[in-house]
């Protein structure tokens, strides 16, 4: 059976993605009286953080997964069950209290769509129930095409010409499927919710897995370089003016906004993944990456919650208060996905005593 290598420093970068989009939700969701580069730039930029789950999706599915579809070493009913298992009970345990809490049949409908999990495959997957959970609608739908991933990745050549045509199908998505020609003005679209808009960065991750052998060996080698690549693509990328912007065209026509996206992000996945240090590789970004996936999708239930009952502005509007309202919402994030584990751990255990 193929041995399933581990990137421990990657549940680093899953947590301060996660901790990113958080602090990005709180300053777009809240006003605070609080003005400058890093709040009104930094961290609205986080937003680009998304781009680099998917990509880390698209890598980590392949180290999980890849060689036993390959070898046939895993049925593919096995494969969607675990998808299931991992995703939906927490998502739909969300999706419930929230469409509870919203007591409209607009929430009925689009939570009963969520809870389906395909609802990534909506010709608009802007669902409003909790907000976020569109990335999940479109990192299923990469779930359920995954055979047919790793079909497209079997070897480099192919992956490199699937990589280049998705490019290709994401720069006409931007300048002619998504436009007036085919989505009427009226409608509230969002190119990224879209899965085939997204799939560069899948690819990206995919590209990057057939490579780690050899990104491994030249992160470790060339560490200090690594290291110096990383911090000056990050902060050029952090603060160079209009690098991020989707209005930035090349010879006014073609938009550059995904290519540099995958081009960051994978020099920090590269990074991540090679480099050895204790800073990264600890048992809090161990814990914190491990639960990534569902603070993200919970954030915004648990922000809605601590906005209703009046603590986002108990010190105030200014930074103190900011970091005082990012604080606790990742610990009543902790503290409920912990709850929620032990009541499972509880059926499960109940179950068990019962069979």
């Amino acid at each position: 059976m193929s041995k399933k290598k581990n990137y421990e420093n990657l549940d680093a970068l899953r947590a301060l993605c996660c901790f990113g989009i958080i602090a990005m939700h709180i300053c777009a969701n809240f006003n605070y009286q609080i003005h400058g580069l890093v709040y009104d730039a930094v961290i609205p930029s986080w937003t680009h953080f998304v781009i680099l789950f998917l990509m880390l999706s698209g890598f980590s599915m392949c180290c999980g997964y890849y060689d036993r579809i390959q070898n046939n070493e895993i049925r593919i009913e096995d494969f969607y069950m675990r998808r299931i298992k991992k995703n939906l009970p927490f998502f739909s345990c969300l999706v419930v209290f929230t469409v509870i809490v919203e007591h409209s049949m607009d929430a009925v409908y689009e939570g009963f769509m969520e809870i389906t999990m395909a609802f990534g495959l909506l010709p608009n997957n802007s669902l409003d129930v909790l907000g976020v959970s569109w990335t999940l609608g479109v990192i299923f739908l990469f779930y359920m095409l995954f055979p047919y991933f790793c079909f497209l990745i079997k070897n480099k050549r192919r992956a490199w010409m699937a990589f280049f045509v998705s490019v290709v199908i994401n720069l006409l998505c931007s300048h002619y499927f998504f436009t007036d020609k085919f989505i009427a003005p009226i409608v509230s679209f969002t190119h990224r919710h879209t899965f085939i808009f997204c799939t560069p960065y899948f690819f990206a991750g995919g590209l990057i897995f057939l490579y780690r052998d050899q990104i491994t060996a030249w992160v470790q080698k060339y560490k200090a370089v690594s290291i110096i690549i990383c911090v000056a693509v990050v902060t050029g990328y952090t603060f160079l003016p209009g690098l991020k912007e989707s209005s930035m065209l090349l010879w006014g026509k073609v938009e550059l906004f995904p290519l540099v996206s995958i081009l960051a992000f994978s020099v920090l996945l590269c990074f991540f993944m090679g480099v050895k240090t204790k800073i990264l590789d600890n048992c809090v970004f161990h814990y914190f990456g491990s639960i990534s996936m569902e603070m993200y999708l919970a954030q915004m239930v648990v922000f809605r919650g601590l906005e209703k009952i009046g603590v986002l502005t108990l010190l105030g509007r200014g930074w103190l208060s900011f970091l005082f309202a990012f604080v606790l919402e990742i610990s009543f994030l902790t503290v409920g996905i912990e709850a929620y584990k032990w009541i499972g751990k509880q059926f499960k255990n109940r179950k068990v005593k019962t069979a």
